[in-house]
């Protein structure tokens, strides 16, 4: 009797575990459902992807948002129930599926318009095992060919005249036999095939390692190609030269020796400054605010940077105060920031995204956020925000200058560079074929704690002021006032005392070498030749 009851109450534990199992992995493919919605590209990758397909993934999500994509992505046991919310589907270097995978993405090839779309199905692959597998499963081997090497070279034509080369490396490549589109070649085995190709709702880059640069921006042109609905090709953004990171004790004369060399060149250009919190009205400031100040005049447009994360759990509310606070000195000083810049990891974590949705337009630096903890996302929720994204340029050569034109992009220059340095950059991005914009074109705006700005048509208008951004020098008083307190006087004066001491002991040390050479010439002249 009490073994019976034992076991009748083991049974129960067992079936109330089991039913909050359940109820728990309900939930968990809820918060899927939510997570991913109807969006323009959904994006589908290996359940057990590794940390490197992930961040691949990841730097794909990236790029398409600079080009105000709505993205979800996820792996293939969860994409694979929201196929029909979406119009395209990028299959990333997929090299196993679950079951049913194949089955359900051959349905979606082969289905038309619906309730969930607008357009009809779309799947671009990306490697090669996958795609092998999925023409040999709907009967179509005989529309491929297999080659089993694993290197292959790369040409590309950006701008349709210079190729681009570079090493391509996969564990087999295969090439579709007939194709309604191709672009780039890629040779291997002496065999000539292509870097991407169509035919019907398929398409196919047989190379998926994202973080080759040159794989990286053709990939990104050959998306927005075939995301483009029309005929020809997609619109062409622009991109622009960045001075950047630019600190205000840095050499304000090798700042303006730059701004100058832009200015003639009637060559529209951005300066990305780091963000003050305290004396800005100090001569070196007003000095240097004064250079920014003929910048602005002279139509280079002025960004602030985001300030320096230090925190292991961030603080939105203090990272907030902190530009609040470096906006207001720039402005008093007649500097208007037109945008913010951020590190690229910024788009992927919830309180980064909070900060940036207080500005309009958003550029991207090729740093990263060491202390900002990765989130599982399986869409970019920043899209929602509606950013005007600037994202740094995809260095394929030593000029570094963009050669994609699929979202505007930024050629960042430091003033560490020597000044022949910055006029290669220069003369590079000038002749190169992706056109400049100036900032002052497009509409801006931010607002922070008792600070709203809009720019648009030519007006600047800070807590419904209207700004004027025509230069006029600054007014440097005879003898400037520090304010500083005792401490930081009693600092100052031993440092000058300090000095004055190092000095004193200098001369003196240089003058009792002297006496003692002098002295021992005389013993000389007197030992050696006295009469």
């Amino acid at each position: 009797m009490n073994c019976n009851m034992m076991y009748r109450k083991f049974f129960a534990c067992v079936g109330v575990f089991l039913y909050f199992s359940f109820v728990s992995m309900g939930g968990v493919l809820t918060s899927y459902a939510e997570d991913m919605p109807q969006g323009d590209i959904l994006i589908i990758y290996s359940d057990n992807a590794g940390e490197d397909t992930v961040a691949a993934v990841n730097d794909l999500v990236e790029l398409l948002t600079y080009q105000s994509f709505k993205i979800s992505y996820g792996p293939a046991s969860f994409g694979m129930q929201y196929m029909d919310r979406f119009s395209y589907i990028i299959c990333y270097d997929l090299d196993q599926s679950p079951a049913g995978f194949t089955e359900r993405l051959k349905q979606y090839e082969n289905s038309g318009i619906t309730a969930g779309r607008t357009e009809s199905p779309h799947i671009l692959f990306t490697g090669n095992e996958y795609f092998k597998y999925y023409l040999d499963h709907t009967k179509r081997s005989d529309q491929y060919e297999l080659l089993n090497s694993t290197v292959g070279q790369l040409k590309y034509s950006f701008d349709g005249l210079d190729n681009k080369t570079g090493l391509v490396r996969e564990s087999c490549f295969v090439f579709l036999k007939n194709s309604t589109y191709h672009s780039g070649m890629l040779t291997v085995n002496d065999k000539r095939g292509y870097f991407c190709a169509g035919n019907g709702r398929l398409t196919h880059i047989p190379a998926a390692d994202i973080t080759n640069q040159l794989i990286r921006a053709a990939m990104i042109k050959e998306v927005s190609q075939w995301k483009w609905p029309f005929n020809g090709s997609p619109h062409v953004y622009a991109q622009y030269i960045l001075i950047d990171r630019v600190y205000p004790y840095e050499d304000p004369e090798k700042l303006l020796k730059t701004v100058n060399l832009l200015i003639e060149r009637k060559t529209p250009f951005v300066i990305s400054v780091m963000p003050m919190y305290v004396n800005g009205d100090y001569p070196s400031m007003v000095h240097f605010c004064e250079v920014l100040r003929f910048a602005q005049a002279g139509k280079g447009a002025v960004i602030i940077n985001a300030p320096i994360n230090q925190m292991n759990r961030l603080d939105k509310d203090v990272m907030l105060d902190y530009l609040n606070r470096a906006i207001t000195i720039y402005n008093k000083q007649g500097v208007y920031p037109l945008a913010l810049e951020v590190p690229r990891n910024w788009m992927f974590q919830k309180d980064t995204i909070e900060i940036m949705s207080h500005f309009k337009t958003i550029f991207t630096s090729s740093e990263t956020d060491p202390y900002l903890k990765p989130e599982n996302r399986n869409t970019n929720e920043v899209y929602k925000d509606g950013h005007q994204w600037v994202g740094t340029s995809i260095p394929i050569d030593d000029t570094k200058i963009s050669y994609v034109s699929a979202y505007s992009t930024s050629l960042p220059i430091s003033l560490q560079e020597d000044y022949e340095e910055i006029e290669r950059k220069v003369k590079a991005c000038r002749d190169s074929f992706v056109p400049f914009k100036s900032l002052w074109d497009m509409e801006h705006g931010y607002w922070l704690d008792k600070q709203l700005m809009t720019y648009k048509n030519g007006d600047l208008i800070l807590n419904d002021k209207k700004m004027d951004i025509k230069f006029t020098p600054s007014v440097y008083p005879d003898r400037y006032n520090y304010r500083r307190n005792m401490l930081q006087r009693f600092s100052r004066d031993l440092t000058s005392q300090s000095r004055r001491l190092v000095i004193a002991v200098g001369l003196t040390s240089v003058l009792f070498l002297l006496l003692i050479l002098w002295a021992r010439y005389r013993n000389r002249k007197n030992y050696f030749f006295h009469d």
